[in-house]
């Protein structure tokens, strides 16, 4: 189980769609905490529009992990927002604090938030599904 002090240096960082969208933070935290190099292949797009980024997101889930049904600290969680039918937010998993959490970043929080799996759905949030990275 991770400290949640080991995550503070993670929460709060200004969410940027060109330098720190949820890609950005899931491939920062996973060099910076979990000593995991994941690339992703080629030069990353960057669309700005909201269904352009789900778009890209969902096409890396299969390219960066394996699906798995009991996640481990770091790995990826594929979320959606509740209007919509494509996942395209990720987030990373950790358990602290005695419960399961996702550390994640979007335009509509504004900067990185940890947030408990069980209150993601009070964000408009929907898990799709946990990711092991390759």
């Amino acid at each position: 189980m991770l400290d949640a002090t080991q995550l503070d240096r993670f929460t709060g960082i200004p969410y940027c769609p060109r330098h720190m969208d949820c890609a950005d933070l899931a491939l920062l935290v996973q060099r910076e905490l979990f000593g995991r190099q994941v690339v992703l292949a080629g030069k990353r797009a960057r669309p700005l529009e909201l269904d352009g980024q789900a778009a890209a997101i969902a096409s890396y889930c299969s390219e960066l992990g394996m699906a798995v049904e009991l996640p481990q600290d770091g790995d990826a969680v594929l979320m959606r927002d509740f209007d919509v039918e494509q996942a395209g937010h990720i987030g990373i998993y950790v358990f602290t604090n005695y419960a399961p959490h996702v550390l994640h970043t979007s335009h509509k929080l504004g900067s990185s938030v940890l947030h408990r799996v069980q209150d993601l759905q009070g964000y408009g949030l929907i898990v799709e599904g946990y990711y092991r990275w390759k």
